[in-house]
């Protein structure tokens, strides 16, 4: 009889902390995350004095907004097998989504840069650098050319699969156009 284990003195993690990452937790994750960025925003917005520059705020939110919610109906495939290739972590998906995600931060933590210095009525000289916003744009349209090339590689061509997908490219329109609208919103002079 071999003698027992000694006793450890850490108790083990939640089972919460054991559970290994997984598409649809990484997902769901950064869907939640966006979601407080993008309630928080909207709170420093709401803080703001009504002025010109504040409606073009505004604008842009609603715009991020929009994206937020394209995002969500490509996100609502995921519990569909037929789509589980698609969301796979090292797909052409994941990496379009991933960077969708850090790039919707980044432009929500300017947002809010944006909105406190209204409030505090300091100057606000330029926002958005037109180079900036065209890199951004252009990096998109290189992910989305590479992510429908591997959409047309795993699509499947059977009838009963052809509804499905259906939905799903549409869905996924709405997703590049959303990106498009913010990146043109951002591009445009304000007042405009």
């Amino acid at each position: 009889m071999s003698p027992a284990p000694p006793e450890s003195h850490v108790p083990p993690p939640p089972s919460s902390r054991r559970t290994l990452s997984t598409e649809r937790n990484f997902f769901a994750e950064l869907v939640d995350d966006l979601t407080v960025r993008l309630e928080w925003l909207e709170q420093v917005i709401a803080s703001v004095p009504d002025s010109g520059a504040l409606g073009q705020l505004r604008g842009w939110a609603k715009a991020l907004r929009e994206l937020h919610a394209s995002i969500g109906h490509v996100q609502a495939h995921l519990g569909d097998a037929r789509f589980a290739r698609l969301f796979a972590i090292e797909g052409s998906l994941a990496a379009f989504l991933s960077r969708l995600f850090a790039w919707c931060e980044e432009i929500a933590e300017d947002f809010e840069a944006l909105a406190v210095k209204l409030r505090r009525n300091d100057p606000v000289l330029a926002v958005f650098s037109h180079r900036a916003v065209n890199e951004s744009f252009a990096h998109f349209q290189e992910l989305g050319q590479a992510l429908r090339a591997s959409l047309a590689a795993w699509r499947p061509a059977t009838p009963d699969a052809h509804a499905a997908w259906q939905t799903f490219d549409a869905d996924f329109e709405e997703l590049f156009w959303a990106v498009e609208w913010l990146h043109m919103s951002l591009a445009s002079q304000p007042g405009r």
